[in-house]
């Protein structure tokens, strides 16, 4: 699924005031009384809010086709909120709400929408302040610390394949809504009907406004037991049901299956952005958190630098790097905020500029300037606007990012973890060894102490590689060194991270971060005059008008990253390699053949190579390992699902029929 443009809706306004779609001639909701009508249609006829209280998981996933004016969704937040100051120790503890909108209303379209329901004016202020760039994918927004609402923005026929429905299905109550079959018959479907069967679980109800016949056979069909019942207001009919508990497709690649956690507590070795993140939003879940650390505290690797820039990996192909990086940035951009709120660290959303510094990175530029995202995300600037925007003279064009910026990664990673809360830290403790027992995982310390954990994430870089479970894994370790320069006068008029073949940052403190050398396979952490030179060398060249400058000899900080060839992360189950090997040889051979579901450690995940973009992956890479563990939806499209997961790398050559080393 490729990032393409996203057309937001056209409307009118009828006499009562009722927004309508001009594409489908169809209202947005009743002319008689439109929260009533989603109260009626949609909530009652799923049993909302009741199944809250009944519900046996602490979980509940609502899925709907047609976002619209968010009115649907407002409602159920508001029934779920009543419910819980009702009953404060109900089954139900989070609502999970999953909408697909193709033709999406701009924000101010959408504010002026739901100005017709005063009840709703505060949960709709906090989507209008969260509501995201209009591009296409998923959007994870916390809502509330117990209400997340994934909008995926696209065609429904294209996106609901695109979800991963785990083994069972994940979607609690289905509202099929959109505009009426007679005026969009292109999403009536029988695929969207098979699709919202491979999502629901076994036993989830249904409800949807019409009852066309064609409408109730396509749901049975594929799954649901489906009747008429009574219609809202002066609609004669409308549809509602369940999900049968026959006709369960299998995992359609097995291959790439991502197994849920084991328990309630896990521990996590790696005190860097990435292991903060994983402890914050496992909290978040009511995980029992253990973080464990080699250094005597938090953030003293690649993590530890005074400034990292932050700005989305994003090209002009769309390809997978463009489909991961592109909803990270913004997933992280949004979850920094929210956490600066409460836990302020130093940031400066300033905005990131990338030179066109030689003939290759312009090209790359005006690749990227031509492929349709919003100005909100890119923008291409001429020298004199790079001048302009930077307060800097470069002479060169470029393209701007202007949602982008710079944080202080240490103090990010000590936000992340104060916000985490009580949480069991040890550090100057480093793991020696992994063992799998009947209760759980044993972790081996160098001082000899064991600790236990139903699940273990190893988020400690490339050194990940020294246990057994995970040597395998396509893992290796990129020197970086950055330079500290003393601000000049020329240097301190500049008001944006710039990007060529290095990086500079504006002045906090009076210094810049100038850098960084970028060494495959080098994790000596001594300080080398040459990287320091070279650093401000490529500076030099680029920006000349920026005079000589002279950095103090040793004023600057070496980090190790971690990084994978295809310059993707590892974000899933630790895999067994040898058990893969032999479940999925000759694969091509074996075309029609059932295959196992992936092996691996069960309980133990990974979660590294993120090279020098940790700052704009980490959360939601975070995010989508805590909703794995948690068998919850998952905020990224299959296709990036399956890149990001760790056994890829031989994986891709075995479904080719390449030997794997």
């Amino acid at each position: 699924m490729s990032h393409r443009f996203i057309t937001t809706a056209r409307l009118n306004w009828n006499d009562q005031g009722t927004p309508v779609a001009t594409a489908f001639d169809d209202v947005y909701f009743s002319n008689d009384n439109g929260l009533a009508e989603t109260r009626y249609v949609f909530l009652g006829n799923n049993g909302l809010p009741q199944r809250f209280a009944d519900h046996d998981r602490d979980l509940f996933v609502v899925a709907e086709t047609g976002f619209g004016t968010g009115l649907n969704f407002l409602a159920t937040w508001q029934a779920f909120a009543d419910y819980k100051r009702q009953q404060p120790q109900g089954n139900t503890r989070r609502l999970h709400f999953i909408s697909v909108e193709k033709f999406p209303l701009s924000r101010d379209d959408l504010q002026l929408a739901l100005r017709q329901w005063p009840e709703l004016t505060i949960l709709s202020e906090h989507l209008l302040a969260e509501y995201p760039v209009l591009v296409d994918g998923c959007h994870r927004l916390w809502l509330a610390e117990d209400v997340c609402l994934d909008l995926w923005l696209g065609d429904v026929a294209e996106v609901l394949p695109q979800m991963d429905a785990g083994l069972a299905g994940r979607v609690d109550a289905w509202y099929l809504d959109g505009f009426a079959p007679g005026k969009n018959p292109e999403m009536w479907t029988p695929e969207l009907f098979t699709q919202l069967a491979r999502l629901a679980r076994n036993g989830a109800t249904l409800a949807t406004f019409t009852a066309a016949g064609f409408v109730r056979r396509g749901l049975m069909e594929a799954g649901f037991e489906v009747k008429r019942v009574k219609g809202f207001g002066r609609k004669r009919e409308m549809l509602a049901g369940y999900r049968r508990t026959d006709n369960r497709a299998p995992c359609p690649a097995p291959w790439y299956w991502r197994r849920p956690g084991l328990g309630e507590h896990t521990l996590i070795v790696g005190a860097g952005v990435a292991g903060a993140a994983l402890s914050r939003t496992l909290a978040r879940r009511g995980q029992r958190v253990t973080l464990v650390e080699q250094a005597d505290a938090p953030a003293r690797g690649a993590s530890g630098n005074r400034q990292g820039a932050i700005y989305p990996l994003l090209n002009g192909d769309h390809d997978t790097l463009s489909q991961f990086y592109l909803p990270a940035f913004l997933y992280g951009r949004r979850e920094l905020a929210r956490l600066a709120r409460r836990r302020p660290f130093t940031h400066d959303w300033c905005g990131v500029v990338q030179l066109a510094h030689d003939e290759k990175s312009g090209n790359k530029i005006d690749k990227l300037t031509a492929g349709g995202f919003p100005l909100a995300l890119v923008q291409p600037l001429s020298a004199e606007e790079v001048n302009e925007t930077t307060g800097i003279e470069a002479h060169l064009g470029g393209v701007a990012y202007p949602l982008g910026g710079w944080v202080c990664p240490h103090e990010l990673t000590a936000a992340l973890l104060a916000d985490a809360g009580d949480i069991e830290c040890h550090f100057s403790t480093s793991v020696t060894g992994l063992e799998r027992t009947q209760e759980g995982w044993q972790v081996q310390t160098g001082s000899g102490e064991t600790f236990s954990a139903d699940n273990v994430v190893l988020a400690n870089g490339h050194a990940l590689t020294a246990l057994a479970q995970t040597e395998a894994l396509a893992l290796y370790p990129v020197r970086g060194q950055v330079n500290h320069q003393p601000t000049t006068p020329a240097l301190e008029t500049l008001k944006t991270v710039v990007c060529y073949e290095g990086y500079l940052t504006p002045a906090w403190q009076g210094l810049h971060c100038v850098g960084a050398s970028y060494d495959r396979r080098d994790a000596g952490l001594d300080y080398r005059e040459k990287d320091e030179t070279d650093n401000l060398a490529k500076l030099q060249a680029t920006l000349p008008a920026l005079g000589e400058l002279h950095a103090s000899p040793g004023d600057g900080r070496v980090g190790i990253r971690a990084a994978c060839r295809d310059h993707l992360p590892l974000a899933g189950a630790a895999p067994d390699k040898a058990a893969q090997l032999d479940d999925y040889k000759d694969m091509p051979k074996r075309a029609g053949q059932a295959f196992p579901l992936a092996t691996d450690h069960a309980g133990l995940y990974v979660l590294s190579g993120m090279g020098s973009r940790g700052m704009c992956s980490a959360p939601l890479l975070a995010e989508l390992l805590a909703a794995q563990i948690h068998d919850e939806p998952l905020p990224l499209g299959q296709e990036v699902l399956d890149a990001l997961n760790p056994n890829r790398h031989w994986l891709r050559k075995m479904l080719k029929g390449k030997p794997v080393e």
